[in-house]
């Protein structure tokens, strides 16, 4: 039975955004690896692939969502928040399927809590520590830029994150037949125009030179229209010989997103002798691949975290707040598991590798977080909790979020243990007479200023109330 014919103004409005939802996206790509291993069924996917729909509390009591038939109460009244992800309006039985999305929609809440912005990848990661001193934003103008020319492709094509052709790394060899045949064969007299074009600016900067050597005027340019065959089929033979060149050539041609240096030099060999090779910094995606979306991927839009937290009586903070972090999975040195797995906002960080309060001996750490690291408490609810401080996140080629955390300040902690009610924090301190001390001097990481004048933590008098304001001794 034909479909019932609508205006052309119904029609507009059932495509646009405001009256339809936009198509989901594929599913991130699955680890071959899983098909011998355990993983849990209802577990979070990388990211989300439909759209997140929500409601105003009225309207939930009634079970209005925006579409053709209300939902069931008993389904989208039990949980906390109301989000849902609708998986098909219409199904086959006439009724529309759907499922919370709290999961994405509140692990996108937290991370934007912490105010952290996306990281470029660390093309070294052997050197984690200069990657997070010097951490670049995914929204830098030499790294996200999409429309260029021929010569900005190639002179950033080590920084930015878009290529119209693929990366060869990532292929197997059925996908890699498929892209010879259908994109590369076709497109041998477009590649011999490219090189004459090459080979014309090389010859140029050769004459130019034994030019400038002699003291004569410059020639004038070589265009790729005056290259002969025989000079083009002498300059082939010699990329034969030469196939990191080579290589450089045809991924400027096929604009191929960059690989490994390493994996570069192991596939292409040795270099001609005799013959100088300049080579550029690593690009952050050739050992995983550019991403499948922007860098950023949506999770948050901030450049920089070069802000100052101001505390109410403390006033300038040197260190963001800690955030509470789980302790997913203890260090077991018995089973020789000695990197601990902690979950932040939703996500398993990524820990230090070296030294650090994650991974040191407990003989030489009896403090709380040593004795969370390496022990599994069964008694507490929800398990350990610790404090951390992110320090960096990045996105890789398969959507997947990487958030790398590092030891918090003990004073920072204490003031944040605070902020959220958790005792009072320097109470034997004020008992003691003494002023409390917190990190607030943002040019010396190592010293530490009391703010004068401050009065008993947790107090609500601490906090400026139930005083009378204008009295010299609030500010003596």
């Amino acid at each position: 039975m034909a479909g019932r014919s609508v205006s052309p103004g119904a029609a507009l409005l059932r495509s646009s955004r405001m009256f339809s939802m936009p198509a989901p996206i594929p599913a991130p790509p699955g680890d071959l690896s899983s098909a011998t291993k355990h993983y849990s069924p209802t577990s979070t996917i990388h990211f989300p692939t439909h759209l997140t729909v929500t409601t105003t509390a009225s309207s939930r009591i009634n079970g209005d969502w925006g579409f053709k038939r209300p939902f069931p109460l008993k389904t989208t009244t039990n949980t906390t928040y109301p989000l849902l992800r609708v998986r098909q309006v219409d199904s086959i039985e006439q009724v529309t399927d759907f499922q919370s999305s709290s999961d994405h929609a509140m692990t996108l809440r937290k991370y934007q809590e912490m105010n952290m912005p996306i990281s470029v990848p660390i093309s070294n990661s052997h050197d984690p520590h200069s990657a997070v001193k010097y951490m670049k934003s995914v929204f830098e103008e030499d790294a996200d830029r999409t429309a260029l020319n021929d010569e900005q492709k190639a002179e950033l094509a080590n920084k930015r994150w878009k290529f119209s052709g693929p990366w060869l790394a990532g292929m197997t060899d059925g996908d890699f037949k498929k892209f010879l045949d259908k994109k590369v064969r076709n497109k041998r007299s477009e590649f011999r125009t490219f090189l004459k074009k090459v080979l014309a600016a090389e010859m140029s900067e050769e004459r130019a030179r034994k030019a400038r050597d002699a003291g004569e005027e410059l020639p004038p340019q070589l265009t790729g229209d005056e290259i002969t065959d025989d000079q083009l089929t002498d300059y082939m033979r010699e990329l034969r010989q030469d196939r990191m060149t080579l290589y450089t050539l045809v991924s400027q041609f096929l604009d191929l997103a960059p690989v490994d240096l390493a994996t570069e030099l192991e596939m292409l060999g040795r270099l001609i002798p005799g013959k100088r090779k300049e080579f550029a910094r690593g690009s952050p995606y050739g050992a995983t691949g550019p991403p499948i979306t922007h860098p950023s991927a949506g999770i948050s839009y901030l450049r920089t975290r070069n802000f100052q937290e101001n505390h109410a009586i403390y006033g300038p903070q040197l260190q963001h707040p800690p955030i509470k972090a789980r302790v997913l999975k203890p260090t077991n040195f018995a089973t020789n598991s000695y990197k601990p797995s902690v979950g932040i906002a939703g996500f398993v960080a990524n820990i230090p590798s070296e030294d650090t309060v994650f991974n040191a001996s407990k003989q030489r750490n009896v403090s709380e977080f040593s004795n969370a690291m390496h022990k599994l408490d069964v008694d507490k609810q929800g398990g350990s909790k610790v404090y951390v401080q992110p320090n960096m996140a990045t996105v890789d080629s398969t959507g997947r979020i990487y958030v790398t955390i590092g030891d918090t300040n003990a004073q920072s902690e204490l003031v944040q243990k605070e902020m959220v009610g958790e005792g009072v924090v320097f109470d034997e301190v004020v008992k003691k007479g003494a002023i409390p001390e917190v990190p607030r001097n943002p040019r010396d990481t190592g010293s530490f200023s009391a703010r004068p004048g401050s009065t008993v933590s947790s107090s609500a008098r601490g906090y400026g109330l139930g005083g009378t304001f204008g009295n010299a001794r609030d500010y003596e």
